[in-house]
């Protein structure tokens, strides 16, 4: 898996699949319970969405180191055929709760989504200020009125021809955010980035990758589609299949795990 492969969607998500097929009980089950533990911090009174926005990077950084173990054992398996056999716990999802772990900067990873979440709640908040009719943000508070007055009589106003420049900002705000955050935890669990410096490479890897990644977000939006079509049950599969694909990119852009930020590969290279 250190082995650079050309930097192609396809080919990550056949390398996703590897990774899968390899350990499937552990990398489906790994994700899983993250998703699952994230959901029931958001439970937790007064910090609960917060919390679980903090602690998703500490956990994300657990599955990667999974899917860090299982590479290497499938690269020493070339040679050492009984490699395979070596096992894998569930506990290094929770690696980075570690002292030894970068568990600060992933924490300051859930931070940036809270400030990005945060800005965008003000930016629509501002908008509804500005454009609902005198008393119309009141009446939205009124406890007689019930959730489906409320919607109809948001829904013309979100809905509006003035209302585009707004979900064109957000929209650019969260391409933004996720060109940012897409390798940024495995920069910071293998190469040992700072916060910014894995924004940072993370944004340049997608922008310099723009071609392999549109074809890669094409084919999971016709994987995903599937979702309705059999009850969620095909995102038992997929939601860990495209965290296995992530990583994959992340090898394929990223060849090294020095500890300092590598140059993102050049897809015409």
């Amino acid at each position: 898996m250190r082995k650079r492969p050309a930097s192609s969607g396809a080919r990550w998500i056949a390398g996703g699949w590897q990774l899968l097929k390899t350990r499937p009980g552990l990398v489906i089950g790994s994700v899983l319970l993250m998703y699952l533990l994230i959901f029931l911090t958001s439970f937790v009174p007064l910090i609960g969405m917060g919390a679980g926005y903090l602690i998703a990077p500490l956990l994300g950084g657990g599955v990667i180191m999974i899917f860090a173990r299982i590479a290497e054992i499938l690269e020493r398996a070339e040679e050492e055929p009984l490699a395979r056999e070596q096992p894998i716990g569930f506990d290094l999802l929770f690696s980075q709760f570690s002292g030894q772990a970068p568990w600060r900067t992933l924490i300051g990873l859930g931070g940036v989504t809270i400030l990005v979440n945060l800005g965008i709640l003000l930016l629509l908040a501002a908008y509804l200020t500005a454009a609902m009719p005198e008393g119309g943000m009141a009446a939205l508070e009124s406890p007689e009125m019930n959730d489906s007055e409320r919607l109809a009589q948001l829904l013309p106003v979100l809905t509006s021809g003035a209302a585009m420049w707004l979900w064109l900002v957000v929209i650019g705000v969260y391409v933004l955010y996720l060109a940012a955050m897409l390798f940024a935890i495995p920069r910071v669990v293998l190469a040992g980035s700072s916060l910014l410096a894995a924004l940072s490479a993370s944004f340049r890897a997608v922008w310099v990758n723009w071609l392999p990644m549109l074809i890669f977000g094409l084919i999971w939006f016709a994987l995903f589609m599937t979702i309705p079509l059999t009850a969620g049950l095909s995102a038992i599969l997929l939601v860990p299949w495209g965290w296995a694909a992530m990583y994959a990119a992340y090898v394929s852009i990223f060849p090294t795990t020095e500890s300092e930020p590598a140059e993102p590969a050049d897809p015409v290279a």
